[in-house]
């Protein structure tokens, strides 16, 4: 077939601006096809945001909700089931509306659902060939419960190719659809240079966690382990950038294990300054519970920091096989605190190889290899055709 001329991206998130958290290597993603003569449009749903400045070639739909993500409604609520009906039936309404002024060759969708779900409705009715981008919580979470498993299952078998940003999460996509599924980083490139603002006391070995401030994520274990690791060491802070609902009862932790003087509480910051972060740290710390690659990984490589992380989904392989840092237990607190201590006191050699890892984890090469594999399936579509028949 030849080259794919317009795709429409269907994504559960689409971020708002520059600074937005909500999924920003979409935008990046978007940028990279049209950069390459491809013609993009984005539908995704609309969420209340403070400000919204990258709207060209993105239309969010208007539904019930919007102050909470769909994926975190409970249908046992009936005003949020309310919601999640909105969601599927304006969602759906206005998605063809969308296609027919579109008129896209394909659809890729960011996360089998519930991304996915309106890809397949538009294959169903009007022929037009989908892929699907997993994500992580789409297989991770909603395919393990016992209705939704079998959406996802349908959703990706009738895709006709299939992308994951993680070789275990690859892996868990081909046994769920019997069907291959080829890596795909989820990959934000952060602003480069020089440092535009110091953030951190180079006197000191300074320790960062990004992320949410999640129990899942493993902030308190990293709590925990640094509190261990400190009684051995004096010369070493963690800074802790991030939001969430956890933020209590970290500050509760910090202030009981006397670490007030030694953790710094950032919060959330702009990309710039995140980017300064990162790259003044010695060492990131990832101590999550469950996750694939975490953009921060990716976003510790582009600034050239090691980094310790938890063996979770590929995030110890990647470290043990580019010798980026070091890998413990997940939930291993005692192990937590040797890698950190270990880290302080030895010469490490950790950046060597991050050009190497760069080279699979970059965004213009997830670009290029989803155009190669997506332009090459075999199937045909003619997107002329009419939503009102």
């Amino acid at each position: 077939m030849p080259p794919t001329k317009r795709i429409c991206l269907i994504t559960n998130r689409y971020p708002a601006h520059a600074d937005d958290v909500a999924s920003p290597f979409v935008r990046d993603f978007h940028l990279g096809l049209q950069k390459r003569g491809v013609e993009v449009s984005v539908f995704t749903p609309y969420y209340e945001t403070s400000e919204d400045d990258w709207t060209e070639g993105v239309t969010r739909f208007r539904w019930a909700g919007g102050r909470k993500v769909v994926g975190a409604l409970s249908p046992f609520n009936p005003r949020e089931l309310l919601h999640i009906l909105s969601f599927l039936k304006q969602g759906k309404r206005q998605f063809f509306e969308h296609l027919e002024k579109t008129q896209p060759d394909a659809c890729l969708a960011l996360w089998a659902l519930p991304s996915g779900w309106f890809a397949l409705q538009a294959k169903r009715r009007l022929g037009i060939p989908y892929s699907v981008w997993c994500l992580g919580s789409d297989i991770y979470v909603w395919a393990q419960k016992p209705i939704l498993k079998g959406l996802t299952r349908k959703v990706l078998q009738e895709a006709d190719c299939l992308f994951a940003d993680g070789f275990d999460l690859c892996e868990r996509v081909r046994k769920l659809s019997g069907k291959h599924c080829s890596f795909l980083p989820s990959v934000r490139k952060l602003p480069s240079g020089s440092r535009q603002k110091k953030v951190m006391d180079s006197s000191k070995f300074n320790f960062l966690y990004v992320g949410r401030w999640d129990a899942k994520k493993g902030l308190d274990d990293l709590i925990q382990a640094f509190s261990q690791a400190t009684g051995r060491i004096d010369s070493a802070n963690l800074h802790v950038v991030g939001w969430g609902e956890f933020g209590d009862r970290m500050r509760s932790l910090i202030a009981e294990l006397k670490l007030t003087d030694r953790v710094r509480i950032v919060g959330r910051v702009p990309t710039r300054l995140l980017a300064d972060y990162i790259r003044q740290a010695d060492c990131l710390v990832i101590p999550s519970k469950s996750d694939s690659i975490p953009l921060v990984f990716s976003e510790a490589l582009q600034m050239g920091t090691p980094m310790i992380v938890s063996d979770v989904g590929d995030m110890g392989k990647l470290v043990r096989e580019f010798q980026l840092g070091k890998a413990f237990p997940a939930g291993d607190v005692d192990k937590l605190a040797q890698a950190m201590l270990e880290f302080v006191r030895e010469e490490r050699g950790y950046s060597r190889r991050i050009p190497e890892a760069l080279k699979l984890l970059d965004s213009d090469r997830a670009v290029d290899d989803y155009l190669k594999a997506t332009n090459t399936a075999k199937h045909s579509h003619t997107p002329a055709v009419s939503l009102s028949t």
